[in-house]
């Protein structure tokens, strides 16, 4: 009995282990509203838990109605951990959604994989502004 018992303890440690493991890879996901001038292609705003976001589009170019870009993405937490990550875009005209995949190329989880899903949700027309809402996931289970 005291066997069986010790089993089944020592199965119960490895499996929380597990989980614990399983959870800190787990993909962190943020929720975002950033806005910024479609001119100059700079967007800032915040994310989940007072994250500032800053990004930058370069290298545009248009497909139909959809536009592909460059962007350097910046996040910075409110407890010092920052990163840059380089992401391929897409922003389609028709729908206002954007999808962006790239990595963390320095910094906080360098080497994790990045996705992003926006959607326009208004533009100024007067001013150029455009505001996006949506969502960063970071996955680092596959940080370097």
């Amino acid at each position: 009995m005291k066997r069986i018992l010790l089993v089944l303890l020592a199965v119960g440690a490895l499996a929380a282990s597990a989980a614990t493991a399983t959870a800190s890879n787990g993909a962190i996901v943020l929720s975002f509203e950033k806005q910024g001038s479609v001119v100059d292609s700079h967007y800032v705003g915040t994310a989940t838990g007072g994250v500032t976001v800053d990004m930058q589009l370069s290298d545009k170019y248009y497909t139909g109605n959809v536009q592909h870009f460059t962007a350097t993405m910046r996040l910075e937490w409110p407890d010092g951990r920052v990163l840059t990550a380089l992401l391929d875009g897409r922003f389609n005209g028709s729908t206002g959604k954007t999808v962006l995949n790239g990595e963390v190329v320095s910094g906080w989880l360098a080497g994790a994989q990045v996705h992003e899903e926006g959607q326009l949700v208004a533009f100024d027309s007067t001013t150029l502004v455009a505001t996006f809402v949506g969502t960063v996931q970071l996955m680092p289970g596959s940080a370097d």
